[in-house]
């Protein structure tokens, strides 16, 4: 491999894994926004034809809220 190649490499990879993790925290963050946002309007949701209850969206709601948080905690 080429010597400036594997330089280039090095600089790039610490770049993209901040950006992914970025992502990562933010898709995490508008899932958990989402399901908030339900337990707030009380939206019905149905999936093949059963309701699906609200309470559920309180997991939905804190379960991600607390990985994009221990994510980024871990990470910073």
């Amino acid at each position: 491999m080429h010597p400036d190649l594997s330089r280039k490499r090095a600089r790039i990879k610490p770049v993209m894994a901040q950006r992914v993790e970025i992502i990562i925290v933010t898709v995490l963050l508008l899932i958990s926004l989402l399901h908030l946002l339900r337990l707030i309007t009380g939206a019905e949701i149905v999936i093949a034809g059963t309701v699906l209850l609200v309470w559920t969206s309180l997991l939905g709601c804190a379960g991600p809220a607390a990985l994009a948080g221990l994510f980024w905690w871990s990470h910073s």
